[in-house]
């Protein structure tokens, strides 16, 4: 009968360094998720104006500070629930590299496509005074809606980055502001 070998030893050499790799891996995605600060709040909070495109979305700048070029972009399901539709509220998050600009564009749940992402993005660019020639995201599952979605937009690199601190940050203050406030 052959040796068995014991696996335990290498288990406990392995284990701390694919933990390390791990916390690592899921470190901005989890801030994000439960609602931790990533960097601390900015000094000077952005302006908030009210657009008139649609009476649902949010368009936030700051006057102090001129757009960044490098946009960060988030589309997810929000831990709240439309009270009308009784499904999760869904939402376009576009800001810069800056915290200068912010969009936030609810979406209804049959609406969420590459189609609607390219509307936001299309609609925030017109409305700024720095297009984007990047636009960073950190959820795997964005890659193909926003490959899809800006694919054909002259000007745009698409680029998967765990450093989008400002989306992080702002996702952080709507966990606390926001979302706690809104019914459902």
């Amino acid at each position: 009968m052959p040796k068995a070998r014991n696996t335990n030893t290498m288990s406990r050499s392995i284990l701390p360094s694919l933990l390390a790799f791990l916390t690592a891996c899921c470190t901005l995605s989890q801030h994000a998720a439960v609602g931790f600060s990533i960097l601390p709040r900015p000094s000077s909070l952005p302006v908030s104006l009210r657009s008139s495109a649609a009476p649902d979305e949010t368009v936030v700048t700051s006057a102090d500070q001129a757009t960044s070029p490098e946009w960060e972009v988030d589309c997810y399901s929000r831990p709240v629930v439309d009270p009308s539709t009784g499904k999760k509220l869904w939402e376009v998050l576009v800001t810069d590299a800056d915290g200068s600009l912010r969009v936030c564009v609810p979406l209804a749940s049959n609406r969420v496509n590459s189609r609607e992402v390219r509307r936001v993005v299309e609609e925030a660019a017109e409305r700024s005074d720095v297009k984007p020639t990047v636009v960073r995201f950190f959820r795997g599952a964005m890659f193909n809606m926003l490959n899809i979605a800006l694919a054909e937009v002259d000007g745009i690199t698409i680029r998967p980055s765990r450093c989008c601190y400002q989306l992080a940050e702002w996702i952080d203050e709507r966990m606390v502001d926001v979302y706690p406030k809104m019914p459902g």
